[in-house]
């Protein structure tokens, strides 16, 4: 008796250890970010709609950083989106200015390992041609048959037709996406190239995360040299007003933390001490490696198709917009750094004045305008003492801070919408401003008014909302607007019914051509397959 107990207890601990180790395995799998575009050709300047999920892992950040890389692995256009549980839907609206080239989607989230897997996209700039010294070629590996299958009512429709579609094979499927995209010979050209690409990138988790907001990274030298204990000034162009401050380190690095903000384009770096001399450098992420890929040929047979996608672009520009974005990047905090002011002037409610000087003399006792040879400051009342501040208080522009006072006051006070005066002390980190004024254009681009020659200016990536891609038209419109579409299905969570089946309408669009429809799935184990069927719009 004691023999079997004690052989029963051995092989419950042997199944215990088991069971420990596949966990302990399971936990240190790096964590996989699947990505990919709704479409697989691009004109520049076009919006880019993306896809992803996160695997093996709970996302640390809030957020997914989705970045466009060139072969060289460099960054050419990046957004950051908040996860929606371990998914994720963004878009990119593509620079004008890239050349014709292949590119590569790339994502992270901070804190984690991760691996992704690059998918390709081909963009096409009509004023830029592909790179005549490419030569490199592509990792090729072999994808294994799906069982997914996809059947369509028809194989060829009239204009603004209804399609019903039919997908099986969704049994073992956990995440599944469609979308139906018009394609032509460049997407031929396109399927040839990336056909059997696997490529994956990986991130590290030593990046810094912090869920109140995102931290900008700069390094500050003089003479090419890092400086250190330089106290700078960093804000966020636009309204509200948001403001940072950072002491350099040893090694020059400056970090700023900004509150989540969705409409963000630019920062703006100013030295405190008001010192010249001083270099700015954004520490943006170090390129991936190389990325081995056919280089893109274009030739005369592709002009027709190039020519027909720019005009579809500008039609859906022109008639729609931004009726595809489903949820609009609204700011939810719309507070200045300071809160609300103690006083604040909307200009238009008073007689118009031809200067600023005239402006605080007749209208804002708060602030008064003090003049000592060629200089001129603004000097904030301090109203628990009743007296005005010494030093000139904290001038912003658009939330920008703003040091030529003499050039504000001679500036058109017909620009100005409204000047808040908070009248007190203010502390902002280890540093104070003996009072703030702040001026607000009615377009919040600082107006006529330049920045400084102290002052560096960076372009960033406001946050994005979890966005997705609704084509404007369903069953049953009747819109006579025209109507170009090159992506006219989109879904991204395909619900399956017990026999693995599920069933799928949406309207065609005016453009005549051949069009895909393309599933992509996420399996229960986590591997991802991609199925396609063509069907024809026809006159």
């Amino acid at each position: 008796m004691f023999n079997l107990l004690s052989g029963n207890m051995h092989n419950k601990i042997i199944i215990l250890f088991f069971l420990a180790f596949n966990l302990a395995n399971l936990s240190a799998q790096d964590a996989v970010v699947k990505l990919w575009a709704d479409q697989q050709v691009f004109i520049s300047g076009e919006d880019m709609w993306i896809d992803g999920i996160l695997q093996h892992a709970s996302p640390i950040s809030k957020t997914m950083h989705v970045q466009l890389l060139d072969r060289n692995g460099n960054k050419k256009a990046e957004t950051i989106v908040l996860m929606d549980g371990n998914q994720f839907n963004a878009y990119i609206s593509l620079p004008n200015n890239l050349a014709s080239d292949y590119y590569f989607l790339d994502g992270y989230s901070e804190g984690l390992k991760i691996k992704t897997s690059l998918f390709p996209v081909m963009i096409i700039n009509p004023k830029s041609a592909p790179s005549i010294g490419c030569s490199t070629v592509p990792n090729k590996t072999s994808t294994p048959p799906s069982q997914i299958n996809i059947y369509s009512d028809k194989e060829t429709y009239q204009p603004r037709a209804e399609v019903k579609l039919t997908l099986s094979g969704l049994t073992n499927i956990s995440k599944g996406y469609v979308s139906v995209v018009r394609n032509d010979q460049l997407s031929k050209v396109y399927e040839e190239a990336s056909n059997g690409f696997n490529v994956e990138t990986n991130h590290n988790e030593n990046m810094q995360v912090d869920d109140e907001g995102k931290i900008f990274t700069a390094n500050i030298s003089k003479n090419g040299k890092p400086i250190m204990g330089v106290p700078v000034v960093a804000s966020l162009k636009g309204s509200p007003a948001v403001l940072s401050i950072a002491n350099s380190n040893e090694e020059g690095e400056l970090k700023f933390l900004f509150p989540f903000k969705y409409d963000a384009t630019e920062i703006v770096l100013h030295p405190l001490n008001n010192e010249k001399g001083f270099s700015f450098e954004s520490a943006s992420s170090k390129p991936v490696a190389t990325i081995n890929f056919p280089c893109l040929k274009l030739d005369e047979k592709l002009k027709e198709d190039i020519e027909a996608r720019m005009m579809h672009l500008n039609v859906g520009k022109q008639f729609y917009a931004d009726m595809n974005r489903t949820i609009k990047n609204n700011e939810i905090d719309t507070t200045d750094f300071y809160g609300k002011p103690d006083a604040r002037y909307y200009l238009d409610d008073f007689v118009r004045f031809p200067n600023m000087e005239e402006v605080f003399a007749e209208i804002i006792a708060e602030v008064r305008v003090k003049k000592e040879k060629d200089a001129v400051m603004l000097q904030v009342l301090n109203i628990p003492f009743k007296f005005f501040f010494n030093n000139e208080g904290l001038i912003l522009v658009d939330g920008v801070p703003y040091y030529n006072t003499k050039e504000l006051l001679e500036s058109d006070p017909l620009m100005i919408k409204s000047i808040d005066v908070v009248n007190r002390k203010y502390i902002l980190g280890d540093h104070e401003f003996d009072g703030i004024v702040h001026f607000k254009t009615y377009r919040n681009d600082m107006g006529s008014m330049r920045l400084s020659e102290l002052d560096k200016s960076f372009s960033i990536h406001g946050l994005q909302k979890n966005t997705s891609l609704k084509p404007p038209f369903a069953v049953g419109n009747t819109t006579k607007m025209p109507d170009m579409r090159n992506i006219v299905f989109k879904k991204n969570d395909i619900q399956s019914d017990f026999r693995g089946s599920a069933t799928l309408e949406f309207k065609l669009s005016d453009a005549i051509g051949n069009y895909s429809v393309i599933f992509h799935g996420i399996d229960k184990s986590g591997n991802s397959t991609i199925v396609s069927k063509n069907i024809a719009v026809v006159r």
